[in-house]
């Protein structure tokens, strides 16, 4: 049962953690190598031995992957009082001891490439030398071709206006839109604000192309949030395809990594 959840949350882009009875002596409700999953909203599957200690187990997780760290904690089930976190103490009276194991698993970002074209498949050669797995959206079939993207994990050629139900973008996914026309760019756009999850939307073009466009989907009741990068990239100067690539996924990179436009270098 927890394989199936954590294969469902881990598809879906969903931060969970792991728990596991790495250590069980004498009398324990759950034995070695029991298993135990929960997401950040709580959400649980499998267990490690119910009621407190499982409650504690959880809570510990969570905060585990909010911080994105492992922790084991230390559970004394012979009358005595436990005290697995600085804040939380209480008694179990079965006999025996254990220690669970907690793993976070925080699925790996991935970058959704709305737009085929040449700023697309120079954006897909970046990915692939940082290994950052990334997906291509194309309405056109010769744009969202195997042949076009081979390391591509999924290649969608639908009408943009459908992306709604025809691609899943999870809280993982890091999109951006390079379609072949501003009325396609703004569909995209229009689409993805909706998807709450996402963290990081960007969209190429003008000042004035990004302006207007908006404007338009303000007047259309649109939330466009902190979410939205547009004009895309970071400003290196650069005009050529790959110049424009390399702009757009440093940026992608620190925005991920939580990263600054410093330089590095010493103070000369």
């Amino acid at each position: 049962m927890w394989l199936k959840k954590i294969t469902e949350w881990f598809d879906r882009g969903v931060p969970c953690a792991m728990i596991t009875v790495i250590k069980a002596e004498g009398s324990v409700p759950r034995g070695l190598g029991s298993k135990m999953v929960v997401n950040r909203q709580g959400e649980i599957a499998g267990s490690v031995g119910g009621g407190e200690l499982e409650h504690i187990s959880k809570q510990a997780a969570i905060k585990c992957i909010e911080q994105d760290r492992c922790a084991s904690l230390d559970f004394s089930l012979n009358g005595e009082e436990w005290k697995t976190t600085d804040d939380h103490e209480t008694q179990g009276i079965c006999g025996g001891s254990l220690t669970v194991f907690i793993e976070p698993i925080i699925p790996r970002p991935e970058i959704v490439i709305f737009g085929g074209g040449h700023i697309g498949e120079k954006l897909s050669k970046f990915c692939e030398i940082l290994n950052l797995p990334y997906r291509v959206f194309d309405s056109r079939e010769e744009f969202a071709s195997a042949e076009r993207f081979p390391s591509a994990i999924e290649r969608v050629c639908k009408p943009y206006e459908t992306l709604d139900e025809s691609i899943q973008l999870t809280r993982s996914s890091y999109c951006i839109i390079v379609t072949h026309g501003h009325a396609h760019d703004q569909s995209c756009l229009e689409q993805i604000l909706r998807n709450r999850e996402v963290p990081y939307i960007g969209m190429i073009g003008s000042n004035k192309k990004v302006e207007t466009i908006l404007k338009n989907l303000r007047s259309r009741g649109a939330l466009v949030d902190q979410r939205v990068y547009a004009p895309v990239g970071i400003r290196i100067g650069g005009r050529l395809p790959e110049e424009i690539a390399l702009s757009i996924i440093a940026e992608m990179v620190l925005v991920m990594n939580g990263g600054s436009l410093d330089h590095s270098r010493v103070t000369l």
